[in-house]
């Protein structure tokens, strides 16, 4: 079959043999995806998101709490004194009803409560 072929013909056929495979261009999203996860910004976005979630949550009772970081579905959250903290073991199935109604793509089960003044 060599035989049959020009000279031209051969070489454009050794090299289509020797062409190794260029894989595309890595997608934009993926880079996005990765550089956002090694700087930290996704926490730092879902952080504001939850305290903003948290004030609506929590009602008037969001002016003497804090949010902290939500671990395996437990939301910490900071009461200024134990009164804060008992309203808020009362209510506390309504505001996590409420908080996973609001925040997207986070479970909360239950809520950690701790008195620290701040």
């Amino acid at each position: 079959m060599a035989e049959d072929q020009t000279p031209d013909e051969q070489r454009f056929e050794d090299l289509r043999k020797r062409q190794r495979f260029i894989p595309p261009p890595p997608r934009i999203d993926n880079i996005l995806s990765r550089l956002m996860t090694r700087t930290g910004y996704a926490r730092v976005k879902s952080a504001n998101a939850l305290e903003s979630v948290w004030s609506e949550a929590a009602g008037p009772l969001a002016t003497a709490t804090r949010a902290g970081n939500i671990r395996r579905g437990v939301l910490d959250v900071i009461c200024k004194n134990s009164a804060v903290m008992q309203e808020l073991t009362f209510q506390k199935q309504m505001v996590i009803n409420q908080l996973n109604q609001k925040l997207e793509g986070q479970t909360v089960k239950d809520l950690k409560l701790r008195v620290v003044d701040f």
